[in-house]
């Protein structure tokens, strides 16, 4: 890895000979790298034994100098020095398409600086910015000839976060996807990325949107190890892996044209489903201190992620404040919901607390890296999610609390329906509807608002709300959670 650029070279034999297959280079051919590297792709594509053109390029001086020394021997490869997203060159070529084949490792999880922010954002008015990937990927799209072939390696978050919407309706209007396979970031040497996964997507540019919509493709999920890639490319003895088949025109019309990764109901549920959370609930998020360190505390030391902050006496603990303007001047702290939780519904302790003072009040409101947002939801009554997911979520409710930006806090329009939430939050349907909305490991307000929601009649929400509260006031999740997990599957007609 480059730290520079952020350079990921691709050393996987199984990954590289898999994308040369599935651009099929030929002699004829007209062929890019545009993130040359230490030319990997180029030395697999030169093991097929024919006389290849090959474009490639760097931003890394350091990298085209090997380049060069490298392949001195082979006039046939054409290596520049170049900002592949900046270039005069791929602008002409834009224009009307250049190349035939292109493939790819493009750089990822770099720092832009502001002012190349701003270049960007003129240049690519529309797209997001900040993930140099996702440019790559537009840019090479745009200098393919008509029906030439692209594959790139690359983070999945593409498939689903909102940032991405214009890239992948760009993507499903003017190229047909031949497949995308979704592994995980380990197979790359070097990599390991805990908040997504990778995924290696193989595109044919089309000049008739008609065409790429009524397009089918596969996305192959389920691979345990690389060379699981192998016998993917070789489409042998495969019926271990997930294959999800989907058409262009049905991920188009999903909402912001997400790819939603499922086979069965519950990939139906959310396209179709008609009331989200967003629609019956306020999802906002917490307060932030602009010094943690400075600003909170803990109850004693072995609270969890703890280390370097002070434990406070309970005498400077003000348990019932309720108030946006501080605390009473002989406490300090007040408790806060900060972090995941050990268990469902109800939240043991109150391990987390925050300077309540009035001087910290003052703080909150004017630091620039502070930030008293959404304060109209402090203190009341809601629900509690961390934005930080794990395979199982846990929501709790929340009383007279304030929360932290780690917490989403939800809080329905109707109060009628917070122990009903509370207890569909807590099912094993909305954790797996949660994470294929969103596969990446962050609960953001954004996707908890796209959640599908059944509403019921009144006698089932009295019977869901009695579960729930029994939970609650008694703290035993097994008087009803097995209940609220069968009825909500039932709801949604999972079997």
């Amino acid at each position: 890895m480059d730290n520079v650029y952020r350079s990921f070279y691709t050393k996987n034999n199984y990954i590289t000979k898999y994308m040369v297959s599935m651009i099929a280079p030929t002699p004829s051919d007209k062929i890019l790298e545009p993130c040359g590297g230490d030319g990997v792709f180029i030395d697999t594509m030169l093991e097929l034994g024919q006389s290849l053109n090959i474009d490639t390029c760097d931003l890394n001086i350091e990298a085209v100098e090997t380049l060069k020394r490298k392949y001195s021997y082979n006039e046939k490869i054409k290596i520049r020095l170049t900002d592949t997203l900046m270039d005069e060159v791929f602008d002409r070529y834009a224009e009307n398409g250049h190349y035939d084949k292109i493939v790819g490792n493009p750089p990822y999880g770099g720092w832009q600086e502001y002012d190349r922010r701003d270049e960007l954002k003129k240049k690519y008015n529309g797209f997001y910015v900040k993930e140099t990937y996702s440019l790559f990927l537009l840019r090479c799209v745009s200098i393919l000839r008509n029906k030439g072939v692209l594959s790139f390696i690359i983070p999945d978050t593409f498939l689903f976060l909102h940032n991405h919407t214009a890239l992948r309706k760009y993507l499903l209007e003017n190229t047909k996807i031949k497949e995308i396979l979704i592994f995980p970031s380990k197979f790359f040497p070097g990599v390991s990325f805990g908040y997504s996964n990778l995924s290696i997507i193989t595109v044919e540019k089309t000049h008739s949107t008609h065409d790429a919509l009524n397009n089918t493709f596969n996305v192959i999920k389920g691979l345990k190890v690389d060379r699981d890639i192998e016998r993917i490319g070789l489409r042998s003895n495969i019926d271990d892996l997930e294959t999800i088949t989907l058409t262009q025109r049905d991920v188009y019309n999903n909402e912001h044209h997400a790819f939603i990764l499922s086979n069965d109901i519950l990939s139906d549920i959310i396209s179709n489903c008609e009331t989200k959370l967003g629609d019956i609930a306020e999802c906002v998020t917490g307060i932030y201190t602009g010094n943690n360190l400075g600003y909170m505390g803990v109850v004693d030391a072995s609270v969890k992620n703890s280390k370097d902050y002070p434990v406070v006496p309970v005498d400077l603990i003000d348990f019932n404040c309720n108030s946006l303007q501080g605390t009473d001047e002989a406490y300090k702290y007040i408790p806060i919901i900060k972090s995941s939780s050990s268990t469902k519904y109800v939240r043991i302790g109150n391990d987390w607390l925050i300077d309540w003072s009035k001087d910290a009040i003052k703080h909150y409101n004017t630091d620039k890296k502070a930030r008293f947002q959404n304060s109209s939801y402090y203190f009341r009554t809601g629900i509690g999610l961390p934005m930080v997911k794990s395979s199982k979520i846990n929501a709790t409710l929340m009383v007279n609390r304030v929360f932290d930006q780690s917490i989403v806090g939800i809080f329905p329009k109707d109060e009628k329906h917070l122990y009903f939430l509370l207890g569909f939050l807590n099912s094993d349907i909305a954790n797996k509807l949660i994470h294929l909305i969103n596969p990446t490991a962050n609960n953001s307000s954004n996707y908890l608002k796209k959640l599908p929601v059944i509403l019921t009649v009144d006698s089932d929400l009295e019977y869901i709300t009695s579960l729930v509260k029994t939970i609650v006031e008694t703290g035993n999740i097994d008087k009803g959670h097995d209940k609220i997990n069968e009825y909500f599957n039932h709801l949604f007609n999972i079997e």
